[in-house]
């Protein structure tokens, strides 16, 4: 199970890459036509927010599954192992409690946009549940990651990143 929730969490780096990577081509083609072609470019702001807004929160489980995040380690450099561990089970445990808020609240907010037909001020008027969905997808696995997490601490096992370990 852990190995298949990592693989996940991998995956959703992955796609918060490439939407990234979106997201730059998408500045550098409005950049083009409106100085170059002076022309409108009106989708383009909504599609970078969109993808940077998802790629936020879709590259937050393999943030987690690699210990990227920032943290203070004064503490556990300091602390016996076991200490560690159980400050870090508790990190995760809390890591899991907001995700899973998190989820089922976005999870409310994408059908309510679903189900209500909401779309953008825009002239295109694009679906909101589409943007929406990243959030109970991203909060979803970052959920899941909080658990393989937890698993891999009680188990004992190293975690690539932390550098207490």
């Amino acid at each position: 199970m852990v190995a298949f929730i990592e693989r996940l969490s991998f995956v959703a780096g992955v796609v918060a890459a490439i939407l990234i990577a979106v997201a730059i081509f998408v500045v550098c083609q409005m950049v083009f036509i409106r100085y170059v072609l002076v022309g409108s470019a009106a989708w383009q702001t909504e599609v970078v927010t969109f993808s940077l807004v998802a790629a936020t929160l879709l590259g937050s489980p393999w943030v987690l599954k690699e210990r990227g995040h920032v943290s203070v380690e004064l503490v556990t450099a300091y602390s016996s192992p076991e200490a560690r561990r159980g400050m870090q089970m508790m990190a995760d445990a809390v890591v899991f409690i907001f995700a899973a808020i998190m989820f089922w609240k976005g999870l409310e907010l994408t059908l309510q946009a679903y189900e209500g037909d909401w779309t953008t001020d825009s002239i295109y008027e694009f679906p909101l549940w589409i943007p929406y969905a990243s959030m109970p997808i991203g909060f979803g696995l970052l959920a899941l990651q909080s658990v393989a997490c937890l698993i891999k601490v009680a188990r004992g096992e190293e975690i690539s990143g932390s550098g207490g370990h």
